[in-house]
C-alpha cells in the first residue's frame, strides 16, 4: 500500500466516525408543556367571585390616535397584572387571591386586550368571504366583535374574541389562554364564562373630538 492509498485510509477511517459521532448526538429536548396547579384545577367548583367593572383606555380610529373610554365586566377571580408585551390590560385567574395587583405566572389562565396574527388573519378572511377559521367558531352577538373561536398560542390555547373592524381595536382580540391540560374540564367552561361576559358587557365611547 502507497503512502497516499495509507492517508486517504486514514481520512476515511476519521470521517466514518465523525459521522457516527453526529448520527448518536442527542437531539434538542422539547419544551414540557405547562401544568396547571390542581388546586386552580379544582377551583372549577368554586362558584365565581361577584364581577368587577373594569376601565381602560385605548387609542385607535382611522389615524390611530382617537381615544375611548372602555368599560366591562370581569370576574373577580381575575387579577390584573403587567403583561410587558402589547396585550394589555391583562387578568390572570388567582380564584384565592385578595390582591389588586400581581406577578405573571405562566402556569396560570390569563385574559387580556392586544394584537395576535391568527386573529388578524382570520378577521381579514371572515371580513372577505364570510368564512370562518379557528377552532369551534361561534358568531358574536356584541356589536363590537365578529366572533369566537379557539386558535393555537405557542404551548397554550387561546380562545379569543375578534374586534370587528371600525371599532377601536379593530382585528385584534379580547382574549383567554391556558395550558391545553384546562381543555375539556369544567375548569374550561368557568372561565370561557368569564371571558364571555367581558365581551357582552364591553363598551367603548370616543372621547375625544
Amino acid at each position: 500500500m502507497g503512502f497516499f492509498d495509507s492517508l486517504k485510509k486514514i481520512f476515511d477511517t476519521v470521517g466514518s466516525t465523525e459521522s457516527r459521532t453526529v448520527e448518536k448526538a442527542p437531539s434538542t429536548p422539547m419544551r414540557p408543556q405547562n401544568k396547571t396547579p390542581d388546586d386552580i384545577i379544582k377551583s372549577a367548583s368554586i362558584p365565581a367571585k361577584p364581577s368587577i367593572r373594569r376601565e381602560t383606555t385605548f387609542f385607535g380610529g382611522a389615524e390611530g390616535n382617537d381615544e375611548f373610554a372602555v368599560t366591562f365586566m370581569l370576574s373577580g377571580d381575575f387579577v390584573e397584572f403587567n403583561s410587558h408585551c402589547e396585550i394589555d390590560p391583562s387578568f390572570q385567574y388567582e380564584p384565592f387571591s385578595t390582591d389588586d395587583f400581581t406577578g405573571y405566572n405562566d402556569d396560570l389562565a390569563s385574559i387580556g386586550f392586544g394584537p395576535y396574527d391568527p386573529v388578524y388573519c382570520a378577521v381579514e378572511k371572515y371580513v372577505k368571504d364570510g368564512t370562518a377559521s379557528g377552532r369551534e367558531f361561534m358568531k358574536s352577538e356584541s356589536r363590537y366583535f365578529l366572533f369566537r373561536a379557539k386558535f393555537d398560542y405557542g404551548n397554550r390555547i387561546l380562545c379569543a374574541y375578534a374586534f370587528a373592524p371600525g371599532t377601536s381595536m379593530e382585528y385584534q382580540m379580547l382574549g383567554l389562554n391556558y395550558n391545553p391540560d384546562v381543555e375539556g374540564t369544567p375548569l374550561e367552561k368557568k372561565l370561557i364564562a368569564a371571558l364571555d361576559e367581558a365581551a357582552m358587557t364591553y363598551t367603548e365611547t370616543k372621547t375625544n373630538k
